[in-house]
């Protein structure tokens, strides 16, 4: 065996092992008639080829094995579940920019008329979009729609990044969700209705109309009594304005079956698990750009990394020990049946 060959055999590992074991020997045989005499190393052509075929073909093999687990259905709902909550926020900016155009647009002072309506008024259609999108089962324009939103979400940080810091700041960890949107409804093969049925996307619509009522209640809230009163009606209206919502969630993802919302509820704690990330994560940036980084901070902005990854093992791993418990019980069962 030639150096050369040697080399194109350490390159085909890319594949998967079924691949190798039926086509490696064909494919080495291939490159090496290819090849110049006398060469030692791949071409550069050919490595790219290569890595991108057998990139490829791995990453097709891993959403094959996934089918039927249950994973890529929860991505479907998780991702409407996500992409509710940005067009929630987008709505919620909006009607903050009405109140304050009302009283005359603060961004004029800046030279820029209009930006308090115009960023979140795109935030708000394309969201939206994306979420009706989902509930129709229009897969491909879901994922479009979403990668779409990303592109909004981007130009809107960078705009207002160019004007003020503090809005920009806002939207990097929305961006960081958008992207997030957007992998999970690329990795999702089932439309959402297909998933939760009827009776949970009324569960979703009514959690929809109780968050849009406490958001309104809470503009006029905040119109009457400018100075909260930190009270027990306050911690009491605080529970209702975010719990009563994510209630409404909860009971439509347990419409979905009980292997698939075990998996919605590991993807969505990774995914608040990312917002904290990318909240905090902007926090050390922030701090870094003042007293330059340093060892703790470093320290930190890894830890902070690797946490959504540990939240994601730790519920697969809970959720596999929780499963193989049931199973083992429905066979004790139908054992003593």
């Amino acid at each position: 065996m030639t150096t050369l060959e040697v080399r194109y055999r350490r390159l085909l590992r890319i594949y998967p092992s079924g691949h190798r074991a039926a086509y490696e020997e064909e494919m080495v045989g291939v490159l090496m008639s290819g090849a110049e005499p006398g060469r030692r190393f791949p071409s550069p052509a050919d490595a790219l080829d290569l890595l991108r075929a057998g990139l490829t073909a791995r990453l097709g093999h891993s959403f094959h094995t996934q089918r039927g687990t249950g994973w890529r259905a929860a991505a479907a709902v998780t991702g409407l579940f996500v992409a509710l909550a940005l067009a929630g926020g987008a709505v919620s900016r909006l009607a903050a920019g009405l109140l304050l155009w009302g009283r005359g647009d603060p961004m004029r002072a800046l030279g820029v008329d209009g930006l308090m309506l115009a960023d979140p008024a795109a935030r708000t259609v394309i969201w939206l979009l994306v979420v009706t999108a989902a509930v129709l089962g229009l897969r491909r324009a879901t994922v479009g729609l979403a990668a779409a939103g990303v592109l909004v979400q981007a130009g809107a940080m960078l705009l207002w990044s160019a004007i003020v810091q503090l809005p920009a700041m806002f939207l990097f960890w929305q961006l960081g969700l958008a992207l997030v949107v957007t992998g999970l409804f690329a990795f999702s093969d089932r439309p959402v209705r297909a998933v939760l049925s009827g009776r949970g996307l009324a569960l979703v619509a009514a959690g929809t109309v109780v968050a849009a009522t406490t958001e309104a209640i809470a503009r006029s809230r905040a119109q009457e009594r400018p100075w909260f009163d930190p009270g027990f009606a306050e911690v009491f209206w605080d529970l209702a304005y975010y719990g009563l919502p994510v209630l409404a969630l909860a009971a439509a993802a347990w419409t979905a079956g009980r292997r698939v919302r075990g998996r919605i509820a590991v993807l969505s704690a990774v995914v608040l698990m990312i917002a904290f990330v990318l909240q905090a994560l902007d926090q050390v940036v922030t701090e870094w750009r003042y007293s330059g980084p340093t060892a703790g901070g470093v320290l930190s902005a890894v830890v902070l990394f690797l946490l959504p990854f540990a939240v994601l093992g730790g519920g697969v791993l809970l959720l596999g020990l929780r499963e193989r418990l049931a199973d083992r019980g429905h066979g004790h069962v139908r054992a003593h049946e």
